[in-house]
């Protein structure tokens, strides 16, 4: 067993054994009493009101995968930016460059189809076209079809 190998282990153990450790001192030294208090759901030291099955948007969770999405793509420029200076002075800017406006045109790209298909505005439904979605509220407001100067 190499030199390496053999403190990693023993490293390995030292952490089981420090955690395990502190785990069994906990069962054995700590008082277990289950109350009422002690049952209740707890979410950042604010009393449960009403149910916890209930229905949300699922707007928020598109928006956080859009979020997630756009942000690690705009975290893998930040290497480029960090070696820009010195792949110009290499003479190798122009064609890296190029490559970043290609990937940045793509993320470009996808934001645009993204907002056109209404999955930014939170006021069109699902689904449907912003424009139908427009028509729809401005035919419920009495505003009649769109154009019409005269609200018939």
């Amino acid at each position: 067993m190499t030199p390496d190998v053999f403190s990693l282990a023993i490293y390995a153990l030292l952490i089981f054994a420090v955690a395990s450790g502190g785990l069994i001192t906990s069962m054995l030294i700590g008082k277990r009493r289950k109350n009422f208090m002690k049952e209740e759901p707890y979410e950042s030291g604010v009393p449960q009101i009403g149910g916890t099955r209930t229905e949300f948007n699922v707007r928020f969770f598109l928006l956080a995968l859009i979020f997630v999405l756009f942000d690690i793509e705009v975290l893998l420029l930040a290497p480029y930016a960090a070696t820009f200076i010195a792949d110009v002075d290499s003479g190798k800017g122009f064609e890296y460059g190029l490559v970043a406006a290609v990937f940045v045109g793509v993320l470009t790209l996808a934001l645009v189809y993204e907002w056109r298909k209404g999955v930014l505005d939170w006021s069109v439904p699902l689904g449907a076209h912003p424009e139908d979605a427009a028509r729809r509220s401005l035919l419920e407001e009495g505003g009649g079809p769109v154009g019409d100067k005269h609200g018939s």
